[in-house]
């Protein structure tokens, strides 16, 4: 190949690259991230450290019917046996019950898992997590991820500083996304020729 041949060559891909990264690689990574995070932390309770998230708190709770579904809370107090035996509390006029396990036994009550902290209770939080950045931080190379919804927002945000940051990337997953970019570049310089 000729050095002018090998130019132009090098234009074209460096064309063709611009034209790769023009955003749609950046959200795909940022889509491909999030999925890797979702994953790791609802299906194990790791954090991007390899460490399990502090476990569900067992400090006794106050709750009442008006935040459980119907089956968890006649498993409490369905009936006025159960309810006598229940340690009440009335707190700005709202009558609570106490349970003694704290959240990690509210969640048994509604047959979620409590073997790790996996932030889905009702999965209205995992739901709203979605790639926020728009195409102009995507064409500088950025890609970010977070909820959209102020409640949820506050709900990711209250998490975090319970628990560490949740939706931290490992250095296992940056080193899988630094490899899909690569492989991707790496077609656009195979498919011009270099």
């Amino acid at each position: 190949m000729t050095f002018p041949e090998y130019d132009k060559k090098l234009q074209k891909t460096i064309t063709a690259a611009k034209s790769h990264y023009n955003g749609q690689m950046m959200a795909s990574i940022g889509v491909t991230a999030l999925k890797m995070i979702h994953d790791r932390v609802t299906k194990t309770g790791v954090n991007a450290k390899g460490q399990k998230f502090a476990l569900y708190s067992t400090r006794p709770m106050l709750t009442n019917c008006s935040t459980m579904i119907l089956s968890a809370c006649s498993k409490v107090a369905g009936s006025k046996e159960k309810r006598k035996e229940l340690n009440w509390v009335t707190i700005r006029g709202h009558k609570l019950f106490e349970i003694p396990g704290g959240y990690k036994e509210f969640r048994e009550l509604h047959g979620r898992q409590t073997a790790f902290v996996d932030f889905s209770f009702t999965n209205r939080m995992w739901n709203d997590i979605k790639l926020i950045s728009n195409n102009g931080n995507h064409q500088r190379g950025i890609a970010i991820i977070g909820a959209k919804d102020t409640e949820e927002k506050k709900k990711l945000e209250g998490n975090t500083k319970r628990k560490g940051d949740i939706l931290d990337l490992s250095t296992k997953e940056v080193d899988e996304l630094k490899k899909t970019y690569n492989l991707s570049m790496l077609q656009v310089f195979r498919s011009n020729g270099l």
